[in-house]
């Protein structure tokens, strides 16, 4: 059928199969469309690849099925490029109820358990409920707040947990969520304690982010699907977002091709002359 005949009889089917195609090729057999890296994305980057062994990261985390296409790939990228780093400790908080399954799926993905040993190098906290109150407790005292971790072991009786009680021990924080609680660890780490903090957040929280980024408050931000596909290049691990911004980009590419084509018809077609 020619071009014409298909665009004036307004086929939606055939234009909503032209973007089915367009977006699994991506997804399929990833492309590799250069990404540009954010200064916000690298300082995290460089934040963590400056950290020395004994340093203690703590990855927060409000992970849930909303924002698991967002932010869930930054955690991953993060929580990667912390274990490739010698010596570091790494210390997995929940503030959010659906939270510690989404680490645990982490950790499974990047073969944690068989790469480290738990209680030593990392320890997996699980969900602490109280909201700010919660995180306040966990920078004051981490043994009065808690006795036992996700798996039910006493925090006592984990090695890596001996020097760790409070936010002082805390190297730097990195929370990931689409809610106002990143504002709890400015307000309980950096505020009393000085310590590190840089975010992992979905589009719509990134604007609120960049006062704090600008002022110095925190020393990064990893943005959406966008900023995870930069951790990922940066890392030298291509994943899912990576795929999903080749994908998005292809289908940005073939909706303007899509306009310009109709453009193209309006102005060629013949008209009639009343």
């Amino acid at each position: 059928m020619p071009i014409n005949d298909l665009l004036s009889r307004n086929y939606k089917q055939f234009i909503y199969l032209g973007l089915f195609i367009v977006l699994s090729i991506p997804l399929i057999n990833p492309i590799g469309l250069p990404v540009p890296i954010d200064q916000t994305t690298k300082d995290v980057y460089n934040k963590i690849n400056s950290l020395k062994p004994g340093d203690v990261v703590v990855l927060g985390s409000n992970i849930g099925a909303s924002i698991y296409a967002e932010v869930y790939p930054q955690y991953i990228a993060v929580l990667e490029h912390v274990f490739r780093m010698e010596g570091v400790k790494v210390l997995l908080v929940g503030h959010g109820v659906e939270a510690p399954i989404f680490t645990e799926k982490a950790l499974n993905e990047i073969n944690a358990y068989e790469r480290k040993v738990y209680g030593e190098d990392f320890v997996h906290l699980g969900y602490i409920a109280g909201d700010e109150a919660a995180i306040a407790g966990l920078c004051r005292d981490i043994h009065g707040l808690l006795k036992v971790d996700y798996h039910g072991n006493p925090i006592s009786e984990l090695p890596m947990m001996n020097d760790i009680n409070d936010a002082n021990d805390f190297t730097l924080v990195i929370d990931f969520t689409a809610s106002a609680d990143s504002q709890f660890w400015l307000n309980q780490a950096y505020a009393p304690y000085g310590t590190d903090v840089a975010f992992g957040l979905t589009a719509v929280k990134v604007p609120d982010a960049y006062a704090y980024y600008t002022a110095g408050q925190i020393f990064g931000i990893i943005e959406s699907l966008k900023g995870a596909a930069q951790y990922e290049i940066l890392i030298n691990r291509p994943g899912i977002a990576a795929k999903g911004m080749d994908a998005q980009s292809l289908a940005h590419l073939y909706f303007i091709g899509l306009i310009i084509l109709c453009n193209v018809r309006y102005f060629t077609k013949e008209r009639v002359r009343i």
